[in-house]
């Protein structure tokens, strides 16, 4: 029998929550595809994977050294992939429905994120940043506005553009937009991959798009998802984490996985909420933009 050459993968290090959200999101991805399911990661995670959950991932990939720096982990995903065409979902995911078709879209382009690619004709806010302002410091004509929770990718091509993503948020978006961080913004890797993306002008995932977004948040039903992935970029409503962190329980308990509290997803209920709130305050004062 071949090896497979198509898989899923997510990320975790240097955090204990980060990977039990990732055997979470594992678990859940498991009940919607056949395709394997891999974890990149350092090797402390490693050594607690092969200790406590051994039957969660089908295979552990290392993340490469030049990028552990935290804000450059999930550039570092393509070098890690052990197959050719791969589907990385965040470890702060939970997965409702099937993702299968995100390979598709790899047939005529080598890399492909959720969002949209805009021009300077568009101004939208992103991480507290102008993306029309992005372009014109950084003399773009493009901007791929997107959330790197989700996205496909072929392993060459998407080993260089990581590459060009890493060298854009050391050299370019780090030291340049440094003191926005004084007003709010945040500084994470989709900033460099959208700076990488507009020069490529890569074309995002076709829509509609997988992903509840926030204002979607109030009327998702677990039981009756309308979108197949929830990811935890916003605070969800009492009624829903609580109906979600049931289901994440009993998951475990079939899987024979050990459970012993939904900790991990309380810590980050609760640091959306912080985010929440200061987001709400910064827009009130308009401090943003």
């Amino acid at each position: 029998m071949s090896a497979p050459t198509r898989g899923y993968l997510t990320l975790a290090a240097g955090s204990l929550r980060y990977l039990e959200m990732a055997v979470d999101m594992a678990l859940s991805l498991r009940e919607h595809t056949r395709h394997p399911v891999g974890l990149v990661c350092d090797e402390a995670t490693a050594e607690m994977v092969t200790e406590r959950y051994p039957t969660v991932f089908d295979c552990i990939a290392p993340v490469g050294a030049d990028f552990r720096d935290g804000r450059a982990l999930k550039y570092g995903v393509a070098e890690a992939s052990p197959w050719e065409e791969a589907v990385f979902v965040d470890a702060d995911c939970l997965v409702l429905g099937t993702l299968d078709h995100a390979f598709d879209a790899l047939a005529d382009r080598p890399l492909a994120f959720l969002g949209e690619l805009l021009t300077r004709d568009d101004d939208e806010h992103h991480h507290g940043f102008s993306t029309r302002r992005l372009m014109r410091t950084f003399h773009l004509d493009h901007y791929l506005k997107t959330n790197s929770g989700f996205f496909a990718f072929r392993k060459a091509p998407a080993e260089s553009f990581m590459r060009a993503c890493l060298r854009s948020f050391v050299e370019e978006a780090r030291p340049r937009l440094r003191l926005s961080l004084l007003r709010g913004c945040w500084l994470g890797d989709e900033i460099a991959i959208g700076l990488v993306g507009g020069r490529h002008e890569l074309r995002p995932l076709p829509k509609p798009a997988e992903m509840y977004w926030p204002a979607e948040f109030e009327s998702l039903d677990p039981d009756r998802p309308t979108k197949p992935l929830l990811h935890f970029i916003w605070p969800l409503p009492e009624r829903t984490f609580r109906a979600l962190m049931r289901v994440v329980e009993e998951r475990r308990e079939a899987a024979g996985v050990p459970w012993t509290d939904a900790d991990h997803w309380v810590a980050e209920q609760a640091g959306l909420e912080r985010m929440a709130h200061r987001r709400r305050w910064l827009e009130r004062l308009k401090i943003w933009r």
